[in-house]
């Protein structure tokens, strides 16, 4: 009698012990979701900026001519805001985007922890019952936390492309407009190619379809000059966060066109949508039909620049116009959108 009375101490201590689990996970679950937000994303305004300003007709000689300059120039300015204003449009955009997708895709996972708890109900309070219900509570968990890791990189990636946009709006100081001065004013995104400078890391490298191997370099980035080779500039003025991006794209890529150690690659990437079954097993993946072309740019001839004479490597790499979701800012300059960031490996 002992015995059975222990035995259902013991079931019932099992059943408690797992029920607390659940809370614990359903409370982590909670928590992960609250951070997404239930607000709907605001709207991004469409202001107008106002249209040339005339001097009088009857101003003439010195006060003619600097009242026409202060004119063209304040109509530089209003031009270079609505530039700004329509680039960080779309990226506004894509901000909602990426919350509505996160709160889909972690509802869909709260949604599928309750059917786990549904279907393991019956055999909680056995050992293995409980190892089943920790085991899907824990993947559950992994998959909320990478859904709002994911919105949180993503959000990061347009928040730099903002910066990058808004860096050279015109700045007010003491009443007075003026341009940006990046000689006295905001530094530039990343160091230039100061001595000290790591410039010649390497952040990755590939190996193409043709056996040519192209080394990822730091290389730089200037945002006063635009100027610059390598990851920074992809980084900072492209958008790229992740390397891994390069080396799959190089990896399963030949040269579209090769000329005097340069090789130009146009590599298109799709978008697919995945889902996981039972426990996180057999993902089932669908193309989204979106899609865009990296272009990757490679200098592989012998560089002084670089001790021992190595390769420059990658010069830049970004998203052709017209990709989904790339958002062009002006002609040879466009931003990776977030997707790609998380860009799933070819092999």
């Amino acid at each position: 009698m002992t015995g059975c009375c222990q035995l259902v101490a013991l079931t019932c201590l099992a059943f408690v012990w797992t029920a607390m689990a659940a809370v614990d996970i359903d409370a982590a679950l909670r928590q992960l979701r609250a951070q997404l937000g239930s607000a709907e994303p605001p709207q991004w305004p469409s202001p107008t900026f106002g249209g040339p300003v005339i001097p009088p007709p009857d101003w003439t000689g010195v006060v003619n001519a600097a009242a026409r300059a202060r004119s063209d120039e304040l109509d530089r300015q209003r031009q270079t805001i609505a530039d700004a204003h329509r680039a960080v449009g779309p990226l506004t955009q894509s901000a909602a985007q990426i919350v509505a997708s996160a709160r889909t895709q972690l509802d869909a996972v709260i949604a599928q922890w309750q059917t786990d708890k549904a279907a393991l109900s019956a055999v909680a309070a056995t050992p293995a019952g409980k190892a089943a219900v920790l085991q899907a509570g824990s993947i559950r968990v992994s998959q909320a936390n990478a859904i709002v890791a994911q919105a949180h990189t993503q959000f990061a990636t347009l928040a730099g492309q903002v910066s990058s946009l808004t860096g050279q709006l015109p700045a007010s100081t003491d009443g007075h407009v003026r341009a940006v001065d990046f000689t006295h004013g905001p530094l530039p995104l990343a160091p230039g190619p100061d001595p000290g400078y790591p410039v010649n890391d390497v952040i990755a490298e590939a190996t193409d379809l043709d056996g040519n191997h192209v080394i990822l370099r730091r290389g730089y980035y200037d945002a006063r000059t635009r100027e610059g080779f390598g990851w920074d500039k992809i980084y900072w003025k492209h958008g790229l966060i992740n390397p891994n991006v390069f080396r799959d794209l190089i990896s399963h890529a030949r040269p579209k066109t090769s000329k005097g150690g340069t090789l130009e690659y146009e590599v298109p990437i799709n978008k697919t949508h995945c889902t996981s079954g039972a426990f996180g097993l057999f993902p089932d993946c669908t193309d989204t039909g979106e899609s865009l072309t990296m272009r990757i740019v490679v200098n592989t001839n012998p560089s002084s620049d670089v001790p021992g004479g190595g390769q420059k490597g990658v010069i830049t790499m970004y998203p052709l116009p017209g990709g989904s979701g790339v958002v062009e800012v002006e002609p040879r300059w466009t931003l990776t959108p977030p997707w790609v960031n998380n860009y799933a490996p070819l092999n």
